[in-house]
């Protein structure tokens, strides 16, 4: 509701709008999918009023809640629900009035009134904006009413698109960035984490047909809830049942023939077919009410082409069940208990551009999510609010085709018949022009090696793709449970309010791998040259044997005798305390908080011992192999806002986090030496067995000491102010550094890869890159002192050995400056952002492979710091990172046709990703985002046509089209120096697809 006001209540409403809806309202708690209601009522004359009884009923809230205004006329409804509501106040001479209002997902909503005339007029409701933002905290919120009118896919990926300042990606395993990496963000579906355990990437999308409200938070966190991401974190609510039993029925369907040709080089129909069924009411009249809902999807590609030839179906077919009750035993008690499951099988999946059939891969993902939450108002002042979330992800994948054997030590490689000895790479031919006679004459007996290769397994005579069968079995699951308990006290004097905020979690993690190659694994053509000793020699050390011609790279499990047999399980355990303390004081508004941090990293396969390193060898048995304790991980979060006048606000605010999310649990775990790592196997040229050695970047490993948590630190300052009641435009400067990078490298790194080792190493490069060669003939590739080992040598530990350390000198930094205007009118709804970002550093968390970034990889143990090519000062590793571009532009909105009928839109353009030339994984031949992909822009609209048949009943009639000018951009470029296919884009932006619904409500 929206009225004119007289120039007193305007005065008010402008005032609270800023205060409450935009500047000082931070979330309530992650743990509690919750709003509040905060206002005040004052007289005719601006007095406040005393003892008006105020009550709130809603469609989601089982039983009405009543509290009554203070001396000062303060008031404050807690915990509810997001969804309409209707308050009435009553004040203590019988004059009512009723106003219809809506609660967002993890905000306040203010409601000022003032009573003492007849005069609707008089009535002062403001604060609903679109996407009501914390500007303390850089977050938005959008409502079930508004995402309808938008044009979203039906994964919940799809709505951190419409996140102001978040960039937009086709990835389909990573996040998108924000100034962090795509694995630095937090996903929440009431309450529940839907990260996997130690990888920090999105495990399930639920449908968003279950989602009635969604919260983003991109940084500058209060200490009110435990964020601790060092990316945003997306929270959403789900539908509840409300006070009447109401019910939809949808059909939707992607035709493959209504989509654009692919630019990915899949030739294929691709139907997906979408049905929805939800229902809810009342099961217990003003006290209990439910919510079910089933969703099933089935995408099918029906039979296509790649570039060897005729594609069979892939499928993709899932069935997801959820339920969900709503009880309020009292109307001071409110308990939520949800259970969602989720069941996906795929077939044929795996199948690229270049690659065989043969190499594909049949797939399960199931997944289950039980969340319970409940809050106490214990009165006007104090609340208590408790949640438990429990989930397990279990997955697999299993090669169409099975080679019915696995790799074993001293076995044979079939060379006459590489297609059936594993997942074989079509090697390249070697285009460096050797420093001597020696080196050339390698080159030329390489390429004598690999052109019948080529010829043989290529492509028309191309280096491109692989073929046989796919390299492994997966067996796995994940599994996380999550318990919080918060309490909060509001304390109000003569000229002040304190609202404090009491916090604690226990988090827990962990994976159960089970992994097995399928026949040789991965098998690459080496021909006679060493391929990981950084320059043109034969093989000939310990690890490469001479006349090595082919490796195959192996899981280490079932390789060779008296392994591990069991799971492979890892789990970290994360314990948080949190304390806020937001103080309104006249014109200001303050957040005083911090946040204290506990976490273990929990591994298998070693035990307390009285040896050297104080280890000894336990297969199977589980130990803490590193601890961070509460002293180390002090974050405060501070915040000062300033009402400078009636219609305008600006604030200051500073941040710290110590991210919890890491995947040394796995990857330094002692046992998988035996049972979760991979053996690298060596043969000549007619496939005998030459020897093996076990990949020592993935085994277990030690920690140095003195490690200290990664860290970032973020430093904002913004302003916002409205113009009328239709325009709100924010705008900020934000600062972000972060540093104490951990990751496995060798532990004489720093003695062994010097200036005069990679002045060596990159000696053949003179002709292709000058500039590098100059830069290593200057020292400049020179490693940090001290020059000496990680940790000292110990019966575990030897100078090769890889071990955790903190990366000398890591880095990244980023740089934003941001502008957000909201509209709303009768008709018309729109939030348009324009962000400048620059994202830069030596750390790149987003680009640690240069085959594949579209994966969850290891965050500790990635190819950064891997023997020669990893190390930070080896190449030129400093400069953009790949998540930098420089411009985003991004608007959504609706509008509201006359003949009952809506068009949504979702418009944006941002700059691309930076590239440049690798030679092995992280090692730059070119400074670090040199390059540039070129820049996207997109158009999705959505036309929603409603249809009233009677009283109750209701169809809906949807069209979406997405990428409505089929704007397919490359990305994802080949960096390889010696690939034919340097630079081509491996990936593009998803074709034009179009998408109709026709729903059915009741």
């Amino acid at each position: 509701m929206k009225t004119k006001t007289s120039g007193k209540a305007r005065k008010l409403s402008s005032l609270s709008a800023l205060t409450l809806a935009g500047l000082l309202v931070g979330t309530n708690a992650w743990a509690q999918q919750v709003g509040e209601i905060v206002g005040k009522v004052m007289g005719n004359d601006g007095s406040p009023l005393a003892g008006v009884s105020i009550e709130v009923k809603g469609d989601v809230l089982p039983k009405a809640r009543t509290v009554t205004s203070k001396s000062n006329g303060n008031y404050r409804l807690q915990l509810l629900p997001p969804g309409n509501y209707e308050v009435t106040f009553t004040s203590p001479s019988g004059e009512k009035r009723t106003i219809s209002i809506a609660v967002l997902l993890d905000q306040k909503t203010p409601l000022n009134i003032q009573l003492g005339s007849a005069e609707t007029e008089k009535v002062v409701v403001y604060g609903q904006a679109l996407t009501t933002s914390t500007n303390s905290a850089l977050g938005n919120s959008l409502s079930a009413d508004k995402l309808a009118a938008l044009p979203t896919a039906v994964e919940y990926s799809s709505l951190i698109r419409l996140m102001p300042g978040v960039q937009v990606t086709s990835d389909s395993v990573r996040g998108p960035s924000a100034g962090a990496s795509g694995q630095d963000n937090g996903y929440k579906f009431d309450g529940a984490n839907l990260s996997v355990p130690l990888f920090g990437i999105l495990a399930s999308s639920p449908s968003t047909h279950d989602v009635a409200h969604v919260s983003v938070e991109r940084g500058g966190a209060r200490a009110v809830g435990f964020n601790r991401n060092a990316g945003v974190t997306l929270n959403t609510e789900s539908k509840s049942g409300t006070d009447e039993f109401k019910g939809d029925v949808t059909y939707r369907l992607q035709k493959g023939s209504w989509q654009a040709d692919d630019e990915d080089g899949l030739s294929t129909e691709d139907d997906i077919a979408y049905i929805t069924v939800g229902a809810g009411g009342p099961l217990i009249e003003d006290q209990l009410y439910f919510y079910g809902s089933y969703y099933t999807r089935n995408d099918s590609k029906e039979s296509g082409t790649n570039a060897r030839g005729s594609v069979p179906d892939i499928t993709n077919e899932r069935e997801e069940y959820f339920g969900k009750f709503t009880w309020t035993p009292t109307e001071d008690i409110l308990i939520n208990a949800s259970y969602r499951n989720s069941e996906v099988t795929t077939t044929n999946q795996g199948i690229f551009e270049n690659n065989t059939v043969s190499t594909a891969y049949d797939g399960v993902n199931d997944f289950k999510v039980l969340v319970f939450d409940g809050s106490w108002i214990i009165n006007d002042s104090t609340t208590l609010n408790v949640s438990y979330a429990d989930t397990k992800q279990s997955t697999g994948s299993f090669p169409i085709t099975n080679l019915g054997f696995s790799g074993q030590s001293g076995g044979t490689l079939n060379v006459a018949d590489l297609a059936s000895q594993g997942y074989f790479v079509v090697p390249s031919l070697e285009t460096r022009t050797g420093a001597d006679a020696t080196e050339q004459a390698l080159i030329d007996a390489y390429n004598a090696g690999a052109a019948p290769l080529i010829a043989a397994y290529g492509i028309n005579g191309e280096a491109l793709g692989a073929v046989g069968a796919n390299s492994t079995i997966n067996d796995n699951a994940y599994l996380s449970n999550n318990f919080e308990i918060s309490l909060n006290h509001v304390i109000e004097t003569d000229n002040m309010t304190h609202e404090l905020y009491f916090g604690f979690q226990a988090e827990e993690g962990s994976e159960e791998l089970y992994r097995i190659s399928n026949g040789w694994g991965t098998i690459s053509y080496w021909g006679g040259i060493d391929q990981d000793a950084g320059g043109i020699v034969a093989p000939g050390t310990e690890s490469a044997p001479v006349g090595t011609v082919y490796r195959a790279t192996v899981q280490t499990r079932g390789f060779s005798a008296g392994g591990l047999t069991g799971p492979l399980v890892s789990k970290s355990k994360s314990k948080n305390i949190a304390f806020n303390d937001t103080i309104y004081w006249q014109d200001w508004i303050f957040d005083l908080g911090f946040l204290i941090s506990q976490d273990e990293i929990i591994g298998q396969g070693l035990r307390k011992a009285d040896t050297s390193s104080g280890w000894e060898e336990a297969r199977g048995e589980s130990y803490v192999m590193k601890k961070v304790g509460f002293g180390e991980t002090f974050q405060p979060r501070l915040t000062a806002t300033w009402e400078y006048s009636e219609n305008a606000s600006a604030f200051a605010s500073f941040a710290r986090y110590n991210p919890a999310v890491s995947s040394l649990a796995r990857a330094a775990s002692w046992d998988r030496n035996t049972g979760g790592s991979t053996t690298w196997v060596y043969f000549d040229e007619s496939g005998n067995y030459l020897d093996s050695e076990t990949n020592i970047s993935s085994t277990g490993k030690l920690f140095a000491d003195d490690l200290n948590p990664r860290t970032i630190q973020e430093i904002m300052v913004g302003h916002q102010m409205a113009l009328d009641e239709s325009w709100t435009i924010r705008n900020h400067l934000r600062y972000r550094r972060s540093w104490n990078y951990w990751e496995d490298t060798n532990n004489d790194s720093r003695i062994v890869y010097d200036a005069d080792y990679y002045q060596g190493a990159y000696a053949g490069f003179a002709d292709l890159y000058p500039d590098l060669v100059a830069a290593a003939n200057a020292g400049a590739f020179d490693s940090p002192d001290p020059k000496e080992l990680y940790i000292p040598l110990n019966n575990l530990v030897g100078q090769r050995t890889y071990v955790i350390a903190q990366m000398d000198g890591a880095f990244t930094k980023y740089l934003e400056a941001s502008l957000e205007v909201d509209y709303k009118s009768d008709k018309f709804f729109s939030t348009t952002s324009l962000v400048w970002s620059h994202y830069y550093g030596n750390f790149d968390q987003d680009n640690s492979t240069r085959f594949n970034n579209d994966q969850g990889t290891f965050i500790g143990s990635s190819n950064i710091g891997d023997s020669s090519y990893g190390q930070l000062w080896g190449s030129l590793t400093s400069g953009d990172l790949r998540a930098d571009r420089t411009w985003q532009l991004k608007s959504f909105g609706a509008y509201e046709l006359p003949w009952n009928a809506s068009l949504g839109y979702l418009a944006y353009y941002q700059s691309g990703h930076t590239w440049e030339h690798q030679w092995a994984s992280t090692q730059y031949l070119e400074p670090r985002g040199s390059r540039r992909t070129p820049s996207h822009m997109q158009l999705d609209l959505n036309y929603t046509q409603n249809i009233d048949i009677s009283e109750g009943y209701a169809l809906k009639l949807r069209l979406d089209v997405f990428n409505v000018f089929d704007k397919q951009t490359g990305y994802n470029p080949e960096p390889r120096y010696n690939s034919s296919a340097l630079g081509e884009y491996r990936s593009h932006e998803n074709p034009r697809r179009v998408q109709a619904t026709v729903s059915f409500s009741f």
